[in-house]
């Protein structure tokens, strides 16, 4: 019975290891940091838009349902925020990867005074 406490305490520890890297997300890619250029096509990206993004902010982003988006001074870091995680009633990831670089880039264009 003395020595059961050993891999009792073991068994703890090894769970308590894997929950903390768990918690910790350390293999999660990171978000980019703000001024980082954007890496998508803006042409690429407005085809994008108007498949998965105007029925709410309009043809051109001049809003609609959802906000407009022309000349609002977006930067990419704030826009690729809102696309993954959304906000109001706007759904987080409808468009994830290459699209989703490419509608950033075009919602940055279109956001510039």
């Amino acid at each position: 019975m003395r020595r059961i406490w050993r891999p009792v305490l073991v068994g703890a520890v090894i769970a308590l290891v894997t929950f903390a890297l768990a918690k910790a997300q350390i293999f999660e890619p990171s978000a980019a940091a703000p001024g980082t250029p954007v890496a998508g096509n803006a042409a690429r990206g407005e085809a994008v838009f108007g498949r998965e993004c105007a029925t709410c902010h309009g043809t051109a982003g001049e809003g609609g349902s959802g906000p407009a988006l022309q000349r609002t001074s977006l930067d990419a870091s704030f826009v690729t925020e809102r696309v993954r995680a959304g906000a109001g009633v706007m759904p987080g990831g409808l468009v994830t990867g290459q699209d989703e670089a490419d509608v950033v880039a075009y919602v940055v264009g279109i956001s510039a005074p």
